[in-house]
């Protein structure tokens, strides 16, 4: 692209995302500001490569998961292979192998933070901060090159000690499952079973099903009918569709579960307000109490289930506040290059009018599990969302 052309297209992309973009206000973003330090940058570039990633960080300023360049890869990172990390309570540790229970104090000489925002720039944008920290800690030993890299580790009695580690592109460490029942009776989305405490226990894993999801949830109901209670697990549950059939089984009337504000208008602050209500779904509904167990994973799709559960006030919610990604309605434009941005041009809040995006599902009985807990196969989220079941069900 000639320079002109790369103009061209930067400015295509600044006015789209100006005309259609809904939370501007929400996240207090200054957009003209932005797009000066942007524009700042364009006479710099090296070529179209570095360009096209400009457009990427461009769009991710929004920090919104639900907005991205559709047909645009960023560069691969090379990563370290067999050192998998995740967070507990804030802080990165190794999760498995020789190492497991070391706390990660540096990376490449950068302390956690610098290096987290290092990554920034290569990493697609989350909705919120909590959800980035997530992320960026999967990829905390992640480089855009094959160099090794160092990590500063400190185990639980205080030792020190620095590994150099080889990288290579493509490597990716996984994110660990959280711990679940065990003996249970599984499907695609969903699986079920009973605790020992005599309550019911439903995971969902994804929302990325249509309809056999609520058939798969439906068939698990019927098997927990009689349970005093139900523990409904959505943790690293990251979205997919709504699933209205599912929550109705929990509704005795029709429900204000949700209200949307889309775009309506090119300002910033044209909006038309649409309240959502589900009415109750199947031949019989849930009416004893339930636990819905989450974590800062659970999103999109996920995050709205969570806020119509919420709002019909059905759940006494446990865990870690939700991811907060819920944009609701999306806008497309395509850039005179052929690049394809998708632009979230509504937000959802729930009946009381508190926005999800950014803010999350802030859970009524907050648990951080710790890396030991992890380790040492304790789930202290489903236990204290056990208790808060048995103690509503009169300690039965």
């Amino acid at each position: 692209l000639s320079a002109k052309d790369r103009r061209a297209n930067f400015d295509a992309l600044w006015s789209a995302i100006d005309t259609n973009y809904a939370d501007f206000e929400l996240k207090s973003i200054d957009w003209a500001e932005v797009g000066r330090r942007y524009q700042q940058r364009l006479d710099t570039l090296a070529g179209d490569n570095d360009f096209y990633l400009l457009m990427f960080q461009l769009v991710n300023e929004l920090k919104d998961t639900h907005s991205w360049l559709q047909n645009y890869k960023a560069p691969t990172l090379a990563d370290v292979a067999d050192l998998p990390i995740d967070l507990f309570e804030g802080k990165p540790f190794v999760v498995s192998g020789e190492k497991a229970g070391w706390e990660v104090l540096s990376g490449d000489g950068l302390t956690v933070a610098e290096k987290m925002e290092a990554l920034r720039p290569y990493l697609h944008a989350c909705s919120s901060e909590r959800a980035y920290r997530r992320e960026a800690g999967l990829y905390l030993l992640a480089s855009e090159k094959e160099s090794p890299a160092t990590v500063k580790l400190r185990s639980t009695d205080g030792r020190m000690e620095t590994l150099t580690l080889p990288r290579r592109s493509g490597a990716r460490n996984s994110r660990p499952a959280s711990t679940v029942v065990t003996g249970l009776t599984r499907q695609r989305f969903v699986h079920f079973g009973r605790h020992p405490s005599g309550l019911g226990y439903i995971r969902i894993e994804s929302f990325n099903g249509r309809g056999e999801i609520a058939d798969e949830f439906d068939r698990a109901l019927e098997e927990l009918r009689d349970a005093p209670g139900l523990l409904l697990d959505i943790r690293d549950n990251p979205g997919g569709f709504g699933q209205p059939r599912i929550v109705g089984r929990f509704l005795r009337t029709r429900t204000l579960v949700a209200v949307s504000y889309v775009k309506n208008g090119p300002g910033h602050h044209d909006f038309d307000r649409r309240e959502s209500y589900l009415e109750p779904t199947g031949k019989w509904q849930y009416t004893s109490p339930v636990a819905l167990l989450v974590n800062d994973v659970t999103g999109s799709a996920a995050d709205l289930f969570a806020c119509q559960l919420r709002s019909a006030g059905r759940v006494v919610t446990v865990g870690a506040t939700t991811h907060g990604n819920l944009s609701g309605v999306a806008d497309y434009a395509v850039l005179p290059c052929g690049l394809q941005v998708r632009i979230s041009n509504a937000y959802l809040s729930d009946a009381k009018d508190r926005p999800i995006e950014v803010n999350g599902n802030v859970p009524d009985i907050t648990v951080e599990p710790g890396v030991l807990d992890y380790l040492n196969g304790r789930d202290p989220i489903l236990d204290r969302a056990v208790s808060s079941l048995v103690k509503a069900d009169g300690g039965q």
